[in-house]
């Protein structure tokens, strides 16, 4: 997905928000897995206030508790995805769509943790997948997988700003 499409997909589901939480997850003893843990320590203190970032580990649920108290209107979930593309491809998932993805390193399986969260806590979820080279024992990022951390974080940083300017 080009970052325009993206940018535009984004922009329609972030329609009205009062509070967007960014969750990033993954595991940083697993290569690539780790992508969507480091896009929201490259995001950390250059979003609006009305956005929360949390990085999950590999254990999103466990921030279940914290979600209620914030009461998002929107979660961004980022992480890695085998979506059979090129390592450091980005897609955007509908929450309904994200089942057939292959995400192996959450001791939830995604799909319950998303179908937790939008039916007891009325928020929009959507998930940014992106695709990994690598998810072998290993703690960094393949160069494929940096550089998309770095694109994508300034996409997302703008979007962020747009949809709450100061």
């Amino acid at each position: 997905m080009t970052y325009d499409k993206l940018v535009d997909k984004l922009k329609k589901f972030l329609n009205k928000p009062t509070h967007i939480v960014l969750l990033g997850v993954g595991s940083e003893f697993h290569g690539d897995d780790y992508v969507g843990m480091d896009l929201c320590k490259s995001l950390k203190n250059k979003v609006p206030g009305k956005v929360t970032i949390i990085e999950t580990g590999t254990s999103p649920e466990n921030f279940t508790g914290q979600l209620r108290k914030i009461k998002p209107s929107h979660i961004i979930i980022v992480d890695a995805a085998d979506m059979n593309l090129e390592p450091g491809d980005v897609n955007l998932v509908n929450s309904s769509d994200i089942g057939g993805l292959s995400i192996s390193t959450h001791h939830l399986p995604l799909n319950l943790f998303i179908d937790y969260i939008e039916k007891t806590m009325n928020s929009s979820v959507i998930f940014i997948g992106i695709q990994p080279k690598s998810t072998e024992f290993s703690n960094s990022l393949s160069p494929e997988l940096k550089k998309t951390v770095l694109d994508l974080s300034s996409v997302l940083e703008k979007v962020l700003r747009e949809t709450f300017p100061s």
